[in-house]
């Protein structure tokens, strides 16, 4: 079944509750073979807000990937209160498919407070509207056979890449990378589901700043990628449905593992979140057959 943005906004967070702090979340029609790992990442941090005080945002998320979810099975989500303190609360949970675990993460909410500030400031990079859309780039692409059901069917979030959009192998270019991104439709002032479509859209393109000073390309059918485990820290609220700025990196790669940070901006210039990503990257000796 071929994927719709609109199915897949109405059903990402439509939970249903099948005990104290227990959730079922129905699959959601897709043309691919497994779950996108921003997806299962956005409906872990649901699952967890449903069980602290909606004055308490989610200020870290850190989560672990067991295994690839399937498209065509439902998710799991048992969430356990790990304390409530006067200021700050914690949270894990696992989530699993017909027992099978796919992803434990934990997180920690705290009530709003002033205090003192810094951040990194914003690269200076040319705006939105200055560069083509990625599915521009997706869509002249000679792409192989089994990327096309990921990378061409309709998505949530409008990318815009600040550099060439690196899907060969070629010569090895620099690891910082840059992506304007924005939520396609219209979201409501409510701020967990703003963090939650954060996490959505932070598993895009922070694996593949380190492919870049490799020379390799995502779309080599020698390579096998996987997120292995994320991390977010939200450090102020913004708006997805709004121009944001990826600004990615890679430190190092090696034992066929790559490491991602990316910091996150408005488009005033305010850093919200920053994530790391620890991902495979492994060659294999025969190229690739099946779909990812």
């Amino acid at each position: 079944m071929i994927d719709d943005p609109e199915i897949e906004r109405r059903m990402l967070f439509a939970y249903e509750e099948t005990g104290p702090d227990r959730f079922r979340a129905a699959p959601i029609p897709s043309g691919l073979l497994r779950l996108y790992g921003g997806k299962i990442l956005a409906r872990a941090l649901r699952a967890m807000q449903q069980t602290v005080s909606p004055d308490r945002p989610a200020h870290s998320f850190h989560a672990f990937f067991g295994r690839p979810g399937l498209t065509d099975k439902g998710l799991d989500f048992a969430v356990t209160r790990d304390n409530d303190g006067r200021s700050f609360s914690s949270r894990r949970v696992t989530v699993e498919q017909d027992g099978a675990l796919v992803m434990s993460a934990s997180a920690s909410f705290q009530v709003a407070e002033d205090g003192p500030r810094h951040q990194f400031a914003m690269p200076d990079v040319p705006p939105p509207e200055q560069l083509r859309p990625m599915s521009d780039y997706i869509a002249d692409a000679p792409l192989p056979e089994r990327h096309l059901p990921f990378w061409r069917r309709p998505q949530l979030f409008e990318w815009r890449p600040v550099e060439p959009f690196l899907m060969f192998n070629g010569q090895p270019e620099s690891c910082h990378r840059h992506y304007w991104l924005r939520l396609k439709s219209p979201l409501g002032g409510d701020r967990a589901l703003h963090q939650c479509y954060l996490a959505y859209a932070s598993d895009l393109h922070i694996l593949h700043a380190g492919l870049a000073p490799l020379g390799m390309g995502w779309a080599d059918d020698y390579l096998q990628t996987a997120s292995l485990d994320h991390a977010i820290w939200f450090h102020d609220h913004g708006r997805v449905d709004d121009w944001l700025l990826y600004a990615l990196d890679s430190p190092a790669a090696g034992s066929s593992r790559s490491l991602g940070r990316g910091t996150i901006y408005t488009r005033d210039g305010r850093l919200i979140a920053t994530v790391a990503q620890e991902g495979l990257i492994r060659v294999l000796d025969a190229p690739r057959a099946g779909r990812i």
